[in-house]
């Protein structure tokens, strides 16, 4: 069985492995927002990927010359997401951060493309994008308004939803130059995690005594997830458009609610069953489009 919208094919299989690199997402940043030290969690996180990015380029080869601009700029941008990321859940609670970025990084990615790259999807499945969008927004906004949370928490949400954006479409068109999600996600990998340290070397104050002292095992875990959940994501991106996987991918959230309740012993709000509610409307406006 296919799934049609309007001149692709969404296999159940697709949408399965997306949906499972949401629930390995959610994971990841729940090891992130639960770390004491979340600027040495994210460095030892995306280190923990450099083996697999290494094995990678020697499989799927090394890019050619005319992708490395476009690798770079992705790797730019991958920083940025990252810095804006344990920024953010510094101030921030991952109930009110995770939904405000991710719930607005599709609809940025909507609004870059119509924009400049002449989008065209059906009605439908802008509604099921909007419906996806809408639900996240309006969660991660209450949950500020309870948490009392400040200006600064919702723009650097923002900031982080608009650097997914624009990674987003930076690594779909990148993935497609090179022909294979695998080399372009491991050149960028290395480059990415270079810059990061650079950065976090520099601006973050005994970074390098901070680093050893806060080293966790399951940060492992986490770089390995995250390496392997944003694979599966370059690679639907060759098959479907990127607001589509983007705004499935965000369901992310829901599984962020469930390791909630599970690990971190938050409650089963109204608000939270309204979320379920709204992202499993979204997920089946998609499927049926």
């Amino acid at each position: 069985m296919l799934f049609k919208i309007k001149g692709f094919a969404l296999e159940p299989y697709i949408l399965f492995l997306v949906l499972f690199a949401a629930a390995l997402h959610a994971g990841w940043n729940l090891i992130l927002k639960t770390a004491p030290d979340k600027a040495v969690a994210i460095m030892i996180i995306l280190f923990a990927s450099l083996p697999l990015a290494i094995m990678g380029l020697v499989i799927g080869g090394v890019p050619t010359v005319a992708a490395a601009p476009v690798i770079v700029i992705s790797a730019l941008l991958q920083t940025g997401y990252n810095i804006s990321l344990f920024k953010a859940y510094n101030v921030g609670q991952l109930s009110s951060v995770y939904p405000v970025a991710r719930g607005s990084a599709p609809l940025f990615i909507f609004i870059i493309s119509y924009s400049f790259f002449e989008l065209k999807i059906s009605e439908v499945m802008l509604f099921g994008i909007a419906v996806i969008c809408f639900g996240l927004i309006t969660y991660g906004l209450v949950q500020l308004w309870r948490n009392r949370s400040s200006k600064r928490q919702f723009l650097l949400a923002l900031l982080n939803g608009f650097f997914i954006a624009l990674y987003s479409l930076t690594d779909a068109y990148g993935t497609k130059l090179t022909g294979s999600a695998l080399s372009f996600l491991c050149a960028m990998a290395l480059l990415s995690r270079l810059f990061l340290f650079l950065y976090l070397f520099i601006f973050e104050k005994d970074f390098l005594p901070r680093l050893k002292s806060g080293f966790e095992l399951r940060f492992i875990f986490g770089g390995i997830t995250s390496f392997i959940c944003y694979l599966i994501i370059l690679q639907a991106y060759q098959h479907l458009p990127v607001a589509l996987v983007s705004s499935l991918r965000e369901t992310s959230i829901l599984f962020a609610v469930v390791l909630g309740i599970i690990v971190l012993k938050e409650k089963l709000t109204w608000e939270k069953i309204y979320l379920v509610i709204i992202l499993f409307l979204g997920i089946a406006v998609l499927s049926t489009a």
